[in-house]
């Protein structure tokens, strides 16, 4: 088992690796009763198309999502639920554009628990009645989404953003995709991703890393899995130009809203790796619009805004920078945030104070 250490939180890391490529990474705190696993499956809504050696495979918008709620069924009349129910604890999952995580908190019994949550994913029990009877279920939270004022405007500028890329579909895919899932589109997603060699186990707590390790390996040492397909994500190409400059939503909100995406292409920072390129963003974005930022400030103090937020990513070959603003001045404030974008500064005090903060933290 490896060891890593946290420098200066005099904390370890306990990082493992089972015979069947399921790493399992612990974090132990003695300071608690309760404990805390999350499986996360490298398989999220952006893999709507993608290899498998030669063949290619184009499955429907929010198959991974779909995946995720047929996940916990262990039969027909027995959901992994109704097991976490009787042991006291809570489970949970959710799907992102990159990954799907299961995960299960509880304060007794966190071997019994963090097996059970290897057992019910690793399970491919699905069937057409499951797949069927899901559906409504799905098209009724996807409806759910279209009242959402953030969600609505999230996507909506990233159908603006985007020509071709994935990133512009909803995690939760459209009515029409979800209609036309079939059982043999699950059994396909299932067997090439939900594959130990694809999936890392992350459990913190008090608990003994060791005896824990141990039944993990036991458990997985039982378990049969074909090889692992190494499937390959198929990346559109796109366009570094954007497909709508600016758009009007009517939605039921208390405050008018403004958000502003910026796409660049990574190439421009060919010289900064992603880790260096991320601290980056973050300091000087803080820097010119965080909550201690004069531009920020002056903003809110002529009650030209009353709030401002910020978010980067980066979206395979591009950094999308996106704020949400809560204003009445739609005008005034894009002029104001071009006039800003365009001449983004930090000095060398605000930046040591914001490098030490980072650190603390």
């Amino acid at each position: 088992m490896n060891k890593i250490e946290l420098i200066g939180l005099d904390e370890i890391i306990y990082e493992d690796v089972c015979d069947n490529g399921l790493r399992v990474f612990m974090w132990v705190n003695k300071h608690v009763s309760s404990f805390y696993g999350t499986l996360s499956i490298k398989y999220g809504s952006i893999y709507n198309e993608y290899m498998v050696g030669k063949k290619r495979y184009k499955m429907p918008t929010g198959l991974a999502h779909y995946l995720e709620h047929l996940k916990f069924n262990e039969s027909d009349n027995y959901t992994a639920h109704d097991f976490f129910k009787k042991s006291g604890c809570d489970t949970n999952a959710f799907t992102t554009f990159r990954y799907t995580n299961y995960q299960v908190l509880g304060n007794s019994n966190p071997k019994e628990n963090i097996l059970h949550l290897l057992e019910f994913v690793e399970n491919p029990y699905f069937t057409k009645k499951l797949v069927e009877a899901e559906k409504g279920i799905i098209i009724e939270e996807a409806n759910m989404s279209k009242d959402d004022a953030y969600t609505v405007m999230t996507f909506k500028l990233f159908e603006n953003m985007f020509y071709n890329s994935s990133y512009k579909d909803l995690i939760v895919g459209t009515n029409s995709d979800i209609k036309r899932i079939s059982l043999e589109d699950v059994e396909n997603v299932y067997k090439h991703f939900y594959h130990p060699s694809n999936i890392f186990l992350v459990i913190t707590g008090n608990f003994n890393p060791y005896e824990l390790m141990s039944s993990i390996k036991e458990h997985q040492n039982n378990k049969k899995f074909s090889k692992y397909l190494n499937p390959n994500r198929v990346i559109s190409k796109e366009s570094n130009k954007v497909v709508k400059k600016e758009d009007d939503v009517k939605l039921n909100v208390t405050n008018n809203k403004v958000k502003i995406g910026i796409k660049i292409n990574k190439k421009r920072f060919k010289n900064i790796n992603e880790l260096y390129l991320r601290i980056y963003m973050q300091l000087v974005l803080k820097a010119n619009f965080g909550d201690t930022s004069e531009f920020k400030n002056y903003l809110i103090e002529n009650e030209i805004i009353s709030e401002l937020s910020y978010s980067y990513e980066m979206f395979d070959n591009y950094l999308v920078i996106a704020f949400e603003i809560d204003t009445d001045a739609k005008e005034e404030i894009i002029k104001l945030m071009e006039d800003k974008l365009n001449n983004l500064s930090i000095d060398n005090e605000t930046f040591k104070r914001m490098k030490k903060g980072s650190i603390a933290s």
